[in-house]
């Protein structure tokens, strides 16, 4: 009986054949990876695109942090300004000369827009915003891509400079303008 049971195996064994998956399996699976990408690429794209605007925004934030910081370092102004018409900025000291900026090409597919008509702004020694005539108090940085929101970025004459998100609207949230 037990030469029986191991015969029978081993005929078994022998009109298996080789292991391995089949064409029409390895069409399911191909087919089964094709309708998830599918499905996911709308959403990976969105992903991206609320990167870049968020990326971007903070690029701007922090350029704006930066020129006030440079100017009360070196005890003197300093001008943060918007270039271009997408969201690329430069801060320059009192002479002239460009400390730091970021190109347009570096934050493709953004824009920002001042809400005054201002396009810079300059931060005293003492950290505070020169408020004779016309600066920049708010900038709105948007996606060019449909279904993502924006960031503002305000700018106060104490010098505080906060961003916010338009799209919340819980009270108690901090991200909210």
């Amino acid at each position: 009986m037990l030469t029986l049971g191991f015969s029978t195996h081993k005929a078994m064994a022998r009109r298996r054949g080789p292991q391995g998956f089949t064409l029409i399996e390895l069409l399911i699976a191909v087919a089964i990876i094709a309708i998830t990408m599918a499905v996911a690429a709308p959403s990976f794209s969105q992903l991206q695109a609320n990167y870049r605007l968020r990326s971007g925004a903070e690029s701007v934030l922090n350029g704006l942090n930066f020129a006030r910081a440079e100017a009360v370092r070196r005890n003197a102004p300093v001008t943060f300004s918007l270039t271009g018409t997408k969201s690329g900025w430069t801060v320059t000291a009192n002479g002239g000369a460009v400390i730091q900026s970021r190109t347009d090409s570096e934050t493709g597919g953004l824009t920002a827009a001042s809400s005054n008509g201002a396009t810079s702004v300059i931060f005293l020694p003492t950290g505070l915003v020169n408020a004779t005539g016309a600066w920049l108090t708010q900038v709105t940085v948007s996606s060019t891509t449909a279904g993502t929101g924006a960031r503002v970025i305000n700018i106060l004459g104490g010098g505080l400079i906060r961003m916010c998100d338009p799209a919340v609207s819980l009270a108690n949230d901090p991200r909210r303008c």
